[in-house]
C-alpha cells in the first residue's frame, strides 16, 4: 500500500503556481505542505522522485563545461539560459502553438485552498494524506485551469506543472524504501472477434463495454494499491469510473464539506447519481471507452502484476455467477418444483460451464519491466541504454537522442527518467514476445462434443431449457436461438452491468430496423405519430389480451427521446412486419390478417414507407501507434525556449558544437507528459464530443468511443455530415496533423448484423490502404446482394452530398449514373478523356434542370485521384442514398 503522505511530499514539492515565484519556490512548497503536516518526511526520496520526473518529460541539457576554469562561462550560461516570468510562454507540443503562459491572480488563491484542507478533520492521518492527495490529483486542474498552460520549467515549457506533479508522486511510490521502478504493461484479448460476434445491436455494446469495464477493474488493482496517479497510460482524469471510485473514497469523509465551487458541484452530481436521478452522468457511465490496455509505474515485483491477473480471472468467475443467477431465477419462476438443493446444483453446474468458457476465451498478457539492474545511487540510465542497444539497436535516431541527453546533463549526474522513451519501446517489445506464447488452455477447452452456440460457433451452448427461456424472456433471445456462455454472458451483460453500476434505467439500443426509420419519424406529422401510436397500442393490448405475448420493449435513439414512437420500433411501420408467418418465426405466436387489418390501413392511407436501410459508421485514428511512439512529436529545438537554444549554441564548441546542434533537430523522445497529455486531448474527443455529435446533431447512437476507435449506428440521411464532423473535432482537440478515417456502410436492415460489422470493417480497412489514410470509404450493399464501393479524401464529402441534394430534387437526371457505369464497365472504356466526353454527353442528352451543374461534375471527375471505377460507384451511390433518404 503506498504511503500517501510520501506522495503528498513528492506532489506538492513545487508551488502549483511555481513561476509567481520562482526565486523563493521551495520555500513557498515547504509552507503549502505544512498546512497539512507539521513534519516533512522523506525529504531526499521526494528530492530524487523530483528529479527522475523531470528528466521523464523535459530536455534540459548543457554543453560539456567541465574543467574548473570554465565555472564562469557555465555561470554564464546558466544565467543566459534561465527565463523569468515576462518572457516565459507555454508550448502545445502537438499543435506546436506557443501559448502565453497562465498563472493566477496572486499566490493568495492558491493558498486558500490549502487553508481550506487545513481545517478538515480526519479519522487519522494515513486517512488524511491518502484523501487530500485524491482530492488534488483530481481537483486541482479544475479548481485551477491555469495550471494546464503553467509550465514545470520554463525553459522546456511543453508540460505542465501539473503533470510534473503527478509523475513526482508516482514514481515516489515505485522507489520509496529503496525499490526500483518498473513499468507495469497488461492488455486482455480478444477484442474485435469478441465484439463483432453479435445478433442485435445491445449485443455490439455489451461486448465493447464489457471488455471496457474488465480492463478498468485491473486499473482499479494498480489505483489501490498505488494511487490513480501511477497509470500512464490510458488517461484516468474525468473518467466516469474512476470518478464513481473516487466517489466513494470521499463521501463518508469531511472532504465532502469543502467549501469548493467546483468539487462541490461535481460531488453533487454523484449524489444525484446515487439517488439515481442524473441521466446525463449515466450517459458517459455507459460509454466504453477504456482500451484494452495500460501502462503504469510500479515498483519492480511480479505480485501486483500477479495481483492484477488474478482480479482479470475473477471478474469473469463473478460475471459467471451472475448469467447462473439470472438463469436459474427463470427456472424458479417457471412453475417447475425444484427443491433448494436442486436449484444449487444446478446454479452450480451452470457456474462451472460459464465459468470454464469464459476463462479460455478471454486472454490476458503482461510484462514488468525494470528501469535499471539494480539499485545504484540516482538510478543512472545504462542499463537502459545497454539493454536497447543489445536487444533493439544503436544506431537509430531515438538511441542517438537519448545518448546526447545523457552525456549533456544540465543537472548531474543524468538518471534513468531520460531513457523513458527507450524503456518504453522495449516493454512493448516484450509484450509482444509474450503475447507470441499462447497461454495454456483449460482442461475443458476442447471438449464441447455437443451443439456448437449459434453465434459464435465456438464452445457448446448451455445445458438448459431453451423454449422456457425464450417464453419467459421475450426480445432475450430469438426462437430457436441457443447460446454458450461466452454469448450469455454478453446478451445477459446489460442487466448486470445495470445493477453493478447501479444505473437507474434498463441499458437498451435501437435495433437496425428503428435506425431504418429514424428519417421517417422525423418528418412524419405529430397527429399521424400519435393516431398511430393509439393503433398500435390497441394491437398491443390484443396480442396480450388474446395470446398472452408482450412485445419486447424497444427504443429510439436518444434525439427523439420525446417523440411519440419513441418506444415503437421502425419495423411496425413497414408494412411487411405484418404477415402471420414472421410472428411465427420471431416469437413463435400464431397471428391472424385481422390482426393487422387497421395498422397496415392507416400505414398505407398515410403513405407511411421508412428507408429499409441504415447506416454503420466505424472510425479509426490513424496512425496511432506512430502518434504514442512519438513518431510525429515536434523537434526539440521546438519544443524548448528560444532563449535556451540561444544559449546552447553560444557556449558550446566544436564537436560539442554539433552534437547540440543535432540533438536539437531531433524528434523530441516520447515522455510521460506527452502519453498522459496524448490520452487526455483521447478521452475529451470520446466522452465530451462524440456522443453528442452522434446522438444529438446527427440522430445516431454509439455504440463505443475508445478515444480514437468509434462505433456507431446512424440514419442513412445523417452519416456522411456526421462522420464529416467528428473527424474535424479529432483534429481540432488533438492537432492539425492528426487525422481519422472512417467506414461506411450503407445496409438492410434485415442483413445479418455479425456480417455488416465484417463488411464496415474492410470498408474502414480500405479507407486507409485503398485512398491512403485521412479518407472515407463508404460501402453499400443493396437487397439484391450487389456490392458498390467509393471513397476518397475529406474534402470529397461536400461534392457528395451536394449530388445528393441534386439527385433529390430532380434538378439532374436519375438515370445518368447507370449509363455512364454501363459505358464504363460493359464497354471497358479506361480511357479517361473519352470518358470524360461520354460523361458529359450522358449527363446533357438528357432532360436537365441544372444543366451548369455538369461543370462541377466535370472538376471532381478531372481532380479524382482514384481509380475511376470509384468515381463511377460515387454517382451510383449519391443516387441511391438521395433514394432512400426521407430527409
Amino acid at each position: 500500500m503506498a504511503d500517501y503522505k510520501l506522495k503528498l511530499k513528492a506532489l506538492l514539492h513545487d508551488p502549483v503556481d511555481k513561476m509567481l515565484n520562482l526565486k523563493n519556490h521551495e520555500e513557498i512548497a515547504e509552507k503549502i505542505f505544512h498546512f497539512l503536516f507539521t513534519e516533512t518526511p522523506h525529504i531526499s526520496e521526494a528530492k530524487l522522485a523530483d528529479s527522475i520526473a523531470s528528466a521523464l518529460s523535459r530536455i534540459i541539457v548543457a554543453p560539456k563545461l567541465e574543467k574548473k576554469e570554465n565555472e564562469d562561462v557555465q555561470k554564464n550560461f546558466q544565467e543566459q539560459s534561465s527565463v523569468n516570468l515576462e518572457e516565459a510562454y507555454f508550448i502545445d507540443i502537438f499543435s506546436e502553438k506557443i501559448h502565453d503562459i497562465e498563472v493566477p491572480q496572486n499566490h493568495k488563491d492558491v493558498e486558500d485552498l490549502f487553508k481550506k484542507l487545513e481545517s478538515l478533520s480526519f479519522t487519522n492521518q494515513d486517512e488524511k494524506a491518502k484523501i487530500i492527495f485524491l482530492f488534488l490529483w483530481r481537483f486541482l486542474p479544475d479548481i485551477f485551469p491555469w495550471i494546464n498552460k503553467h509550465p514545470a520549467d520554463s525553459r522546456a515549457p511543453n508540460h505542465s506543472i501539473y503533470d510534473h506533479l503527478v509523475q513526482a508522486s508516482a514514481v515516489v511510490s515505485s522507489i520509496e524504501n529503496n525499490k526500483i521502478p518498473a513499468f507495469l504493461l497488461f492488455t486482455i484479448s480478444p477484442v474485435q472477434e469478441f465484439i463483432s460476434k453479435a445478433r442485435k445491436t445491445s449485443d455490439l455494446w455489451a461486448g465493447s463495454y464489457m471488455l471496457s469495464y474488465l480492463i478498468y477493474k485491473c486499473i482499479e488493482v494498480v489505483m489501490e494499491k498505488l494511487g490513480p496517479d501511477n497509470v500512464i497510460f490510458p488517461n484516468l482524469l474525468g473518467q466516469p469510473l474512476v470518478d464513481r471510485w473516487l466517489y466513494e473514497k470521499f463521501k463518508n469523509t469531511s472532504i465532502a464539506n469543502l467549501n469548493d465551487h467546483n468539487f462541490q458541484k461535481w460531488l453533487q452530481e454523484w449524489q444525484k447519481f446515487e439517488s439515481k436521478r442524473n441521466e446525463q452522468l449515466e450517459g458517459k457511465l455507459t460509454i466504453a471507452n477504456f482500451p484494452n490496455r495500460f501502462l503504469a509505474i510500479i515498483p519492480y515485483d511480479n505480485s501486483l502484476a500477479k495481483e492484477v491477473e488474478n482480479k482479470f480471472k475473477n471478474n469473469l468467475e463473478e460475471l459467471a455467477g451472475k448469467v447462473s443467477e439470472k438463469l436459474i431465477e427463470t427456472l424458479k419462476n417457471s412453475g417447475n418444483s425444484y427443491s433448494e438443493q436442486d436449484l444449487q446444483n444446478i446454479n452450480q453446474n451452470f457456474k462451472d460451464q460459464i465459468k470454464s468458457h469464459l476463462l479460455n476465451y478471454f486472454q490476458c498478457y503482461w510484462v514488468v519491466l525494470p528501469w535499471v539492474s539494480k539499485i545504484k545511487i540516482n538510478y543512472p540510465p545504462n542499463d537502459a541504454l545497454e539493454d536497447y542497444k543489445e536487444l533493439i539497436s544503436d544506431q537509430n535516431e531515438l538511441y542517438r537522442t537519448v545518448q546526447t541527453i545523457v552525456n549533456h546533463p544540465y543537472y548531474k549526474p543524468a538518471n534513468v527518467g531520460s531513457a523513458y522513451s527507450l524503456l518504453l519501446e522495449l516493454t512493448e517489445k516484450l509484450l509482444g514476445a509474450r503475447k507470441s506464447i499462447r497461454n495454456v488452455l483449460g482442461e475443458n477447452y476442447y471438449e464441447s462434443r455437443g451443439e456448437k452456440c449459434h453465434l459464435c460457433g465456438e464452445f457448446e451452448v448451455l445445458d438448459f431449457d431453451w423454449e422456457k427461456l425464450i417464453k419467459d424472456n421475450t426480445g432475450l433471445l430469438k426462437k430457436g436461438e441457443k447460446l454458450c456462455g461466452v454469448c450469455m454472458t454478453k446478451r445477459l451483460f446489460p442487466e448486470i452491468i445495470k445493477d453493478k453500476l447501479g444505473l437507474q434505467t434498463a441499458i437498451k439500443f435501437p435495433s437496425t430496423s428503428e435506425m431504418a426509420s429514424i428519417g421517417e419519424k422525423r418528418t412524419l406529422k405529430t397527429k399521424d405519430k400519435q393516431d398511430f401510436e393509439k393503433i398500435f397500442n390497441t394491437f398491443k393490448s390484443n396480442l396480450k389480451n388474446n395470446y398472452q405475448f408482450e412485445l419486447p420493449e424497444t427504443i429510439s435513439v436518444p434525439a427523439l427521446k420525446n417523440d411519440p414512437l419513441y418506444k415503437i420500433d421502425g419495423q411496425y411501420l413497414m408494412e411487411e412486419t405484418y404477415r402471420p408467418e414472421y410472428f411465427e418465426r420471431e416469437y413463435g405466436i400464431k397471428l391472424k390478417e385481422d390482426d393487422f387489418k387497421e395498422i397496415i390501413e392507416f400505414l398505407k392511407e398515410k403513405n407511411i414507407s421508412p428507408s429499409k436501410y441504415y447506416a454503420i459508421l466505424q472510425m479509426d485514428g490513424d496512425n496511432m501507434g506512430k502518434w504514442l511512439k512519438g513518431e510525429f512529436n515536434p523537434k526539440i529545438k521546438d519544443t524548448i525556449h528560444k532563449k535556451v537554444v540561444d544559449a546552447l549554441i553560444s557556449y558550446s564548441e566544436e564537436k560539442d558544437k554539433k552534437e547540440l546542434e543535432e540533438l536539437l533537430c531531433y524528434k523530441h523522445p516520447t515522455s510521460p507528459s506527452i502519453h498522459q497529455a496524448f490520452s487526455r486531448k483521447l478521452s475529451q474527443f470520446a466522452l465530451e464530443k462524440v456522443r453528442k455529435i452522434v446522438e444529438y446533431h446527427h440522430y445516431g447512437k454509439l455504440i463505443y468511443a475508445g478515444g480514437d476507435d468509434i462505433l456507431a449506428f446512424l440514419p442513412i440521411e445523417e452519416v456522411l455530415d456526421c462522420a464529416y464532423d467528428l473527424q474535424e473535432e479529432f483534429k481540432k482537440i488533438l492537432s492539425p496533423k492528426a487525422s481519422m478515417s472512417a467506414g461506411i456502410l450503407i445496409v438492410h436492415h434485415k442483413y445479418p448484423l455479425y456480417l455488416a460489422l465484417n463488411e464496415v470493417r474492410n470498408a474502414e480497412k480500405m479507407a486507409k490502404l485503398t485512398f491512403g489514410k485521412d479518407a472515407f470509404c463508404i460501402r453499400i450493399i443493396s437487397h439484391s446482394g450487389e456490392i458498390r464501393d467509393s471513397g476518397g479524401k475529406w474534402a470529397l464529402i461536400s461534392f457528395l452530398n451536394d449530388l445528393i441534394c441534386k439527385f433529390k430534387n430532380k434538378h439532374i437526371p436519375s438515370g445518368f449514373p447507370n449509363e455512364f457505369a454501363e459505358v464504363y464497365e460493359k464497354e471497358g472504356i479506361e480511357d479517361t478523356e473519352i470518358l470524360r466526353t461520354e460523361l458529359k454527353r450522358i449527363y446533357l442528352r438528357k432532360q436537365v434542370k441544372d444543366k451548369e451543374y455538369i461543370n462541377e461534375i466535370l472538376k471532381n471527375f478531372d481532380s479524382y485521384e482514384f481509380d475511376l471505377k470509384y468515381f463511377v460507384n460515387l454517382l451510383l451511390i449519391s443516387r441511391f442514398i438521395a433514394r432512400e433518404s426521407k430527409v
